[in-house]
């Protein structure tokens, strides 16, 4: 039984040696991989676990995931990305995961909190500051909690950081709802 694949671009060969378990874990003997790129990985698998009936499994990444979070070495745009993919599989579990809202709401401030530094090196590497998922994402959760001056904030903040979307529309749209919310 010899093969190839190649999770997340790092080509893995195995022999039937190398499966073998009877003398130790399938892992012996492979290098370490930096805490940096742990973070990295755990939170990408977790999106491709973060499906009905496995979302136990998504979850149980993201636990571990943040296990690494602090990683020195870890690039601003590679824990920007890691976070939004926290934000997103979090918050596809809030209504049956315990404290999946929580978390969901954890990643978005902790992204926000570094927004600045990740729209520098954005506007570096791809010439351009994209939008920003994890603002929209709190964003939306503010607004349905009736958080309106929140989440114009949010809006406002994400607009001035240069992070694309159409946060004037959006703007516009909450202020509305909020009008309409202290006329009742």
């Amino acid at each position: 039984m010899d093969g190839a694949f190649t999770p997340l671009g790092i080509t893995v060969t195995l022999t039937a040696a190398a499966v073998d378990t009877r003398n130790g874990s399938l892992v012996d003997g492979l290098a370490r991989t930096p805490d940096s790129a742990a973070f990295k990985h755990l939170s990408m698998l977790a999106t491709w676990f973060s499906k009905p009936g496995h979302e136990h499994c998504a979850i149980a990444f993201l636990h571990k995931s943040q296990e690494f979070i602090n990683a020195d070495d870890m690039d601003v745009l590679d824990k920007h990305f890691a976070l939004a993919n926290h934000c997103s599989v979090f918050y596809r579990w809030r209504d049956s995961v315990p404290g999946a809202l929580e978390g969901a709401i954890a990643a978005c401030e902790m992204s926000i909190e570094m927004h600045e530094r990740a729209a520098m090196a954005a506007k570096e590497f791809f010439g351009m500051i994209p939008a920003h998922a994890c603002f929209r994402q709190l964003r939306i959760i503010e607004e349905k909690r009736g958080n309106f001056d929140r989440a114009i904030e949010l809006c406002e903040m994400a607009k001035a950081g240069g992070w694309a979307d159409d946060w004037d529309h959006a703007i516009a749209r909450i202020e509305k709802k909020k009008a309409k919310a202290e006329a009742k």
